[in-house]
């Protein structure tokens, strides 16, 4: 018997330390165990994921690629274009020259002089290593590819290097032989050229016909189109793969072979594509189905993040709320999809290497045209970090006083769920009660455009003569013919708002449910420059009609929105009826928006800066959602509401990664707007620098020709030349730069810093402990003002006595039934 007591004792002894142990390391503060981000940077583009049913192989009877007649056959039939059809359009009012049985599927017979095997007389070709570099020992015409050589040789002075035709001797046998092949290339290209704008149009019209008719049967006929599109530009990669690009010495003909040599995800297997599809639909069928229950109402469920919750994180002011929403809709979507998230990523680096490059970041990184994207967008964000860490301060302070002091530290990151935002992308949300002068009301002219009758129609008219008035294009007869302007009463449509080009020169449309508010006619305006865009290089070959850089489409977009939305512009246009040019509406406008713009930076930044260490493997997967939050806090100055471990997967909550589509042109295209902005203003003579009466944020380019002429230059090239080139020869800058941002928000800076320098706040944040944990004992305690709820606890005399007493218990029953 006592030897039993004894036992028992010194179990409990033993039972009750380990429990003392594991409580104590539990009401700790909790140290860091994420491990260091790599140093090791890789200065290494845009796969949309495409939302279809299953691929057939494209190795099946009907989908073979004849590699020796150029020859591509499809089995699947095109959609419908019967215009009676309620809600089919047709691709264009007046265009006749689509016929869904087109000859030999646009692809010229190539007949290289050897049977049709591509080779070069002037460069040899290495079949088996697929290696068509420039052999500089046996090729006599390497000089004329050296960059330097122009420059060097007094017979070549002035030259453009890019000339590679210049000073040839058309008498020699080789470029005699040269001549020929690139004649035969060109006519591939231009015949390739006609049959791809053929097959773009016919897959453009099919998802339009889906948009603006979302049905069962629009819904098909959409994704068979664009399984044939897949299958068509798989056919023209693999025939541009077959021509030796070393051999050709033109530089648009190269330009275009190189792109058209990058098709992305296409190039995966048919059964690894399927695959990259399936995997892309079922994160995005969690994401767009994911519902949570209401705070403090677990019967009402069922709410969505449209409208629902986006309302409640912008509109709530209530903690516990906010904090509820945010956690939940992350455990019903991102923690969901992780270990779909990780089988992708092995997919997409697949596909980046079969377009030969290293890893998917590599292959994001491609359109930028520069080895050190990385590092340049890194120099560009310290450049504007000083003002983004000034506004971020001031923030702070008024949610400080909003939430207390206990919640929101004076110098710790701020806390992601009280941003106004699901993801703190944008503040915009909070604005109304961190406002600078909350007694000056913000510009809104949707009363005055409902008392002058405007409407849908009006509004876009207006944006056309926003155009026009700059000696721009006005919209074609079929845009006004085949747009979608206003919600149909007789069908649903697909309202976000969009612009349409139809691939076939002459057919762009817009589809909007437009509503007659200030919003929407800034919107329009957006809208309504991607069209002048489309128009500006519909010349241009298929493959080089697209923007400069992924980014360059949205920045001419949101320079024309800036434009439209200063207050002198709605003054011009009779709809703001007083005086607001004074420092406290200047100050409340800017204020409003940086809260949109400077705000969503780092957020840009950190989207693909996070999934660019994913596809290096600089980052694994068990770090996945930790490394996230370091980002999150390194470059935002934010931090979860609540400790996450890696069980959780917060990337996954937000559209764009489960959806695959790089998200730094975002980044890129708010940098650019401000510079094409300051170039276009300070043209005209609207903005000089260091000139307090001519702010940059106060220019208008309404009415000016100088300004058009700017922007056509810009939008004419198309993708046909490097955009850092474009910039050049148009702006005279030629390459990102944050300072134009800084110009636009000066005054603002100059306020924030004033008002920072009299509350005394911290500029920056410091880190305050771990936000993430791999291990998952303490995931979930909540974060107050840079501690932890569960770190206030006291580990008094009371507490070890229960806990003893406990442990007692414990031990005795487990004795017991021993």
């Amino acid at each position: 018997m006592a030897c039993a007591l004894t036992r028992i004792v010194r179990t409990i002894f033993k039972f009750s330390l380990v429990s003392i142990f594991l409580v104590q390391s539990c009401l700790a503060s909790p140290q860091l165990d994420l491990p260091p981000i790599s140093s090791t940077q890789r200065y290494n583009n845009a796969g949309y994921g495409l939302l279809s049913s299953t691929q057939s192989s494209i190795n099946s009877p009907g989908n073979q690629y004849d590699v020796q007649n150029q020859n591509f056959g499809f089995s699947t039939a095109r959609p419908s274009q019967n215009p009676s059809t309620p809600g089919v359009f047709p691709v264009s009012s007046t265009f006749r020259g689509i016929n869904p049985d087109i000859n030999n599927n646009g692809y010229p017979n190539v007949n290289y002089g050897n049977g049709g095997n591509p080779s070069s007389t002037l460069r040899p070709y290495d079949e088996t290593n697929r290696d068509d570099r420039i052999d500089i020992n046996n090729d006599p015409n390497f000089r004329r590819n050296d960059p330097n050589f122009a420059r060097n040789d007094p017979s070549y002075a002035g030259a453009n290097p890019y000339d590679f035709n210049r000073g040839v001797n058309t008498n020699s046998i080789d470029d005699r032989f040269h001549q020929v092949n690139l004649q035969q290339v060109r006519d591939f290209l231009l015949k390739a050229d006609d049959q791809a704008s053929k097959e773009c149009t016919n897959n453009v019209a099919a998802q339009w016909n889906f948009e603006t008719d979302v049905n069962d049967g629009t819904q098909h006929a959409a994704l068979d189109a664009q399984q044939r599109y897949t299958l068509f530009q798989r056919g023209l990669w693999e025939a541009a793969q077959q021509v030796p690009r070393g051999a050709i010495r033109d530089y648009a003909t190269f330009r275009q072979l190189r792109l058209l040599s990058i098709i992305g995800p296409s190039a995966l297997p048919p059964d690894q594509l399927d695959r990259y599809n399936r995997l892309i639909n079922d994160m995005l069928a969690v994401y767009n189905t994911a519902e949570i229950c209401a705070y403090n109402e677990p019967f009402k469920c069922g709410l969505h993040l449209q409208p629902e919750l986006q309302f409640v994180m912008s509109h709530s002011r209530d903690w516990d709320e906010l904090q509820h929403v945010w956690t939940e809709w992350r455990r019903n979507t991102g923690r969901r999809v992780r270990d779909l998230y990780e089988q992708l990523v092995d997919l997409t680096n697949q596909a980046a290497r079969l377009n030969n490059f290293t890893d998917a970041s590599a292959y994001w990184m491609f359109p930028y045209e520069t080895v050190n994207m990385r590092q340049d967008v890194e120099e560009v964000w310290e450049q504007v970090k000083p003002l983004y860490e000034l506004l971020h301060a001031y923030v702070r302070r008024r949610l400080r006083e909003a939430y207390g002091p206990e919640r929101i530290s004076r110098s710790a990151p701020i806390p992601a769920h009280v941003l106004g935002d699901m993801w703190g992308q944008s503040w915009s949300g909070i604005v109304p009660f961190t406002l600078p002068y909350p007694g000056k009301t913000l510009v809104d002219v949707t009363p005055e455009m409902a008392q002058q009758g405007y409407t849908p129609l009006t509004i876009f008219q207006l944006a056309e003569e926003f155009f026009v008035s700059m000696n721009m294009s006005a919209m074609p007869p079929d845009f006004w013919a085949l747009s979608v302007l206003d919600q149909p009463a007789d069908r649903h449509v697909h309202c976000q708002p969009s612009a349409w080009d139809f691939c076939n020169r002459h057919d762009y449309r817009i589809k909007m449910c437009t509503h007659v508010d200030m919003k929407d006619l800034v919107t329009a305006h957006h809208e309504m420059a991607h069209i002048e865009y489309f128009l500006a290089y519909r010349n241009q070959p298929k493959v080089f009609r697209d923007g400069a850089n992924p980014g360059f489409h949205e920045a001419i977009g949101e320079a024309i929105a800036l434009a439209v939305a200063s207050p002198r512009h709605l003054q011009t246009l009779g709809l703001v009826q007083k005086s607001v040019d004074d420092t406290a509406h200047d100050t409340n406008y800017l204020f409003t928006q940086a809260m949109d713009k400077l705000a969503f930076l780092p957020f840009a930044l950190v989207m693909d800066r996070w999934r660019w260490d994913v596809f290096t493997g600089d980052v694994r997967k068990e770090q996945y959602n930790c490394h996230w939050w370091r980002l999150r806090e390194q470059y935002q100055g934010i931090k979860p509401p609540v400790l996450r471990s890696e069980l959780d997967f917060d990337p996954g909550s937000k559209y764009h990664i489960p959806a695959n589509i790089p998200y730094i042109r975002y980044f890129v295209s708010t940098i650019l707007q401000f510079q094409i902005y300051r170039a276009l203003c300070e043209r005209t003579g609207q903005f000089i620098p260091g000139d307090p009466s001519r702010p940059l944020h106060k220019c208008d380019i309404y009415r000016n020709p100088e300004a058009g002429r700017i922007l056509t230059r810009i939008m004419e090239r198309g993708s046909s030349v490097p955009w850092t080139q474009v910039l050049q020869e148009t702006i005279g800058e030629g390459r990102l730069n944050g300072e134009a941002l800084r110009d636009y928000f000066r005054p603002l800076e100059d306020w924030l810093r004033s008002e920072n320098l009299r509350t005394g706040e911290y500029l920056g944040w410091s880190y305050d402990g771990d936000y993430c944990k791999f291990s998952i004992e303490t995931a979930g305690l909540q974060v107050y003002g840079g501690f932890y709820n569960a770190a206030h606890r006291h580990f008094d005399v009371t507490s070890f006595v229960t806990l003893l007493l406990a442990s007692f218990l414990t031990t005795v029953v487990m004795m017991r039934w021993r």
